[in-house]
């Protein structure tokens, strides 16, 4: 049979017409070894234009590996309706896709066509050369040696999703575990690896500090954030603070209100039976608070109002009437932003109705603040930085790295918390003693791991990396306090 480039003219020939049914049509391409990827890549367009002939159903690209040295053998196997779709495109558009290869890669391949009598020898070649579904590159082996996607893409089972998910913690050689240990032990060696290329046997950086985070804060919300923020009572003033729950379990939390004692020096009041009106107001600051405390509360508030002078009752029920109003909240924001005012306003009023709420968007709203928090350091880092000939993304790299480790050493913080609530007893006071061994080694080994980290990452002598660290830090906490109250402002003004 005639091997030409194409010899697609002479296969009438060779295959005389029978009757009209499904016909399976074969080409045998060969090629010099030395333009194998630059022929492959060409092939899988020659069959995609092939395809878009009228008659033709499916193609399959095959390797075959008896080629003779220096030679490569690819098959392509076409599924056509009938004879005459093949015909047809023997004469019509054969004769341009010949022209075109002749023009690519001139005699350096050649393809010699037939057609398969028998379904059979439709699937020959040991291995099978399609595209990647991913980057559609052409396939050499189980994986894409472009994107690395395997080759077989299956629906995963319930089992196969499972396994995916939790397959890298159980592999002790896990990329997973070969990074957690450099996170939390060798302070700067994973940034120092990735910026000299060694990435492959760890996870990525992002992800890792993504799931971290993830971790972390899905760990932090398994109690409610909300009850953090609350009104403590005391005996001398009514705010709202942070709630101690180790403190109120011991009986060490009072609640407290607004102040209502006279000063040092301040006249005396004999206690006297509350009215009505000092009744109501106190209901109205006992409704304020959680269920659990309000009858303390309401305890130690009858007290303090029965001693209490006119005047200081007549400022508790000021504030009481409306907490957020021009006699207890000034705002001076100016006439143009005469808006903005109400709107702050109305937020204090909202946080007042709801403090646990306000406490729990807060919490929500912490990830997206780290989202700004992050390359604010990295900038300072850039400025302290400023000659090292480092790109700001790899002093962005350096933050998420040591963020990523603080997420986990907040992780084994909350981890411990977790077990010492429901544990009891002896084995109680064991986890609370390691939380606090945990704690105090944290308040030195964060800054500690920190001052290595710029050390080994940076280079510079420990002359120039120590006032650098100082600078940092002092940069680290303006920088969180201007966060934080972004934070707070954002928060209010989207109640």
């Amino acid at each position: 049979m005639p091997s030409g480039p194409f010899a697609f003219a002479t296969l009438a020939a060779v295959q005389p017409p029978s009757e009209s049914r499904s016909v399976l049509y074969e080409v045998n391409f060969e090629a010099d070894a030395a333009i194998s990827g630059p022929f492959d890549t060409w092939l899988r367009d020659h069959v995609a234009d092939v395809l878009q002939s009228d008659g033709f159903r499916s193609a399959e690209i095959l390797d075959d590996d008896s080629a003779p040295p220096g030679r490569i053998r690819r098959i392509v196997q076409y599924r056509l309706h009938d004879r005459t779709a093949l015909e047809r495109y023997l004469a019509t558009v054969a004769p341009r896709l010949e022209e075109a290869g002749r023009v690519r890669f001139g005699e350096r391949y050649s393809a010699t066509p037939r057609v398969l009598p028998h379904r059979e020898e439709f699937v020959l070649g040991a291995f099978s050369t399609e595209n990647c579904l991913n980057c559609g590159e052409v396939l050499r082996g189980q994986h894409c040696s472009h994107c690395g996607q395997h080759a077989q893409v299956r629906v995963l089972s319930m089992w196969g999703l499972v396994k995916d998910v939790v397959g890298d913690l159980l592999n002790a050689d896990s990329r997973v575990w070969r990074t957690l240990w450099p996170l939390g032990f060798r302070p700067g060696l994973l940034t120092q690896d990735y910026l000299r290329g060694r990435r492959a046997r760890y996870t990525p950086p992002f992800r890792m500090y993504l799931v971290l985070s993830v971790v972390f804060f899905v760990l932090a919300s398994l109690e409610d954030p909300g009850r953090a923020l609350e009104f403590n009572v005391d005996e001398n003033a009514a705010n709202i603070q942070l709630r101690d729950d180790a403190a109120a379990a011991d009986g060490a939390g009072k609640p407290v209100v607004v102040d209502t004692k006279p000063g040092p020096g301040g006249p005396m009041y004999k206690a006297r039976p509350l009215d009505e009106d000092a009744r109501k107001l106190i209901e109205g600051i006992v409704a304020r608070v959680p269920a659990s405390e309000r009858e303390a509360i309401r305890a130690q508030l009858e007290r303090e109002m029965s001693q209490a002078s006119p005047e200081d009752r007549a400022v508790a029920r000021r504030f009481m009437a409306d907490p957020c109003g021009e006699e207890n909240l000034r705002v001076d924001v100016g006439a143009e932003f005469e808006p903005l005012e109400e709107r702050l306003r109305g937020a204090c009023r909202k946080i007042v109705a709801d403090q646990q709420g306000f406490g729990r968007a807060i919490f929500d709203n912490v990830p997206k603040m780290m989202f700004i928090f992050l390359p604010l350091i990295a900038g300072v880092l850039a400025l302290l930085y400023l000659r090292s000939g480092r790109y700001y993304v790899e002093h962005l790299l350096f933050v998420v790295h040591f963020h990523a480790f603080f997420f986990l050493a907040g992780i084994v913080a909350l981890l411990l918390d977790h077990l010492a609530a429901l544990l009891s007893g002896g084995a109680a006071r064991l986890v609370e003693s390691v939380q606090g061994f945990y704690g105090a080694a944290c308040v030195f080994y964060v800054p500690w791991y920190l001052l290595m980290a710029l050390r080994r990452v940076y280079g510079q002598s420990w002359w120039k990396t120590v006032p650098k660290f100082g600078i940092l830090g002092i940069a680290y906490f303006v920088s969180l306090v201007l966060t934080a109250i972004g934070l707070l402002a954002y928060t209010a003004l989207t109640l």
